[in-house]
């Protein structure tokens, strides 16, 4: 008797989407049997044999051989058959705008934490609260630092470098 997994086609593909803070733009990977492939709008697609190169060290993507090639090429069209990054980004600028606004209205008064709080503790003292401009945060986490487009970046030029409008 076959596996069920047997009948799944590429019952071996992991999906991994990351928009979190530090980025400036979304990006998504697919790995499958030996391969990971990894976009983003901002940098250039990496593909990689990890069977071959565990370490991650040699970006097939711009690999000249046919068959390295093909398998790029299908890649990308999953990618971007499957993810509207446009849109993905534009969702999660919103969602950025709506949380300064509750920032905004949260910050009048008496400060009341909304993160969880347990009981017993001071959740203050064990969790890592950014205080850096989102931004200035963004510059921080790529090395070199790049603006929206993938251009190379100064130290100090943060301001709307991701498109983030100080948001």
């Amino acid at each position: 008797m076959k596996s069920q997994l047997a009948l799944i086609p590429h019952h071996d593909t992991v999906f991994g989407e990351y928009a979190g803070e530090g980025t400036i733009a979304p990006l998504m990977m697919i790995r499958r049997g030996p391969w990971k492939f990894v976009t983003c709008p901002a940098d250039p697609p990496q593909l990689f044999n990890l069977k071959e190169d565990p370490k991650e060290l040699h970006n097939l993507a711009v690999s000249h051989e046919s068959s390295v090639a093909k398998v790029f090429k299908e890649f990308v069209e999953e990618a971007n058959t499957r993810w509207n990054f446009q849109a993905i980004h534009d969702e999660v600028l919103k969602s950025q705008r709506s949380r300064r606004l509750c920032w905004a209205a949260l910050s009048q008064g008496r400060y009341q934490s909304m993160d969880y709080q347990p009981n017993d503790d001071d959740a203050s003292k064990k969790y890592i609260r950014s205080n850096v401009p989102l931004d200035e945060l963004e510059l921080r986490a790529r090395y070199p630092p790049v603006d929206a487009m993938g251009r190379e970046l100064r130290r100090g030029q943060a301001i709307d470098n991701a498109g983030a409008k100080n948001e």
